[in-house]
């Protein structure tokens, strides 16, 4: 092929890939922090008694936390969470590992980086695994 037509080429393939990188950037929808029990600094909700889980709004409303019960050797996580419209979330659970888990039931945290099309003055509902939770609408 001639150079003139190669170098629009290469330029188009080169912003093809930019944009599919962009779209990827930063772990958009990744956790950024995972951790036994409950969220610090957070009261959980009378609705998780007997081990319900739940979501909290962190830093304020910066990030958002998923707390889910399960065994302490091998706890339940959220694989990731992304914005589906303004006020609401569309999470998926990591797989189950394999192997041994002990039958206690204890709380585990996964902590997200809130979407910035999320408002965080309207309730947030947050699909998990055909159940849903929700982020009450924050004052101010």
């Amino acid at each position: 092929m001639p150079r003139r037509v190669l170098r629009p080429l290469a330029a188009l393939a080169g912003l093809a890939l930019l944009a599919g990188l962009t779209g990827c950037s930063a772990g958009a929808g990744k956790p950024v922090e995972d951790y036994a029990g409950e969220p610090k600094g957070v009261q959980a909700p009378a609705s998780s008694a007997g081990g319900a889980s739940w979501a909290a709004w962190l830093d304020d409303g910066a990030q958002f936390a998923i707390v889910l019960y399960g065994s302490s050797s091998c706890p339940p996580k959220v694989q990731n969470a992304t914005a589906s419209s303004g006020t609401r979330i569309t999470a998926t659970l990591a797989p189950a590992p394999g192997g041994i888990c002990t039958r206690d039931y204890v709380p585990h945290t996964t902590v997200f980086t809130t979407p910035d099309r999320i408002s965080k003055t309207a309730e947030v509902t947050v699909d998990l695994a055909g159940s849903t939770l929700t982020l009450p609408a924050r004052q101010g």
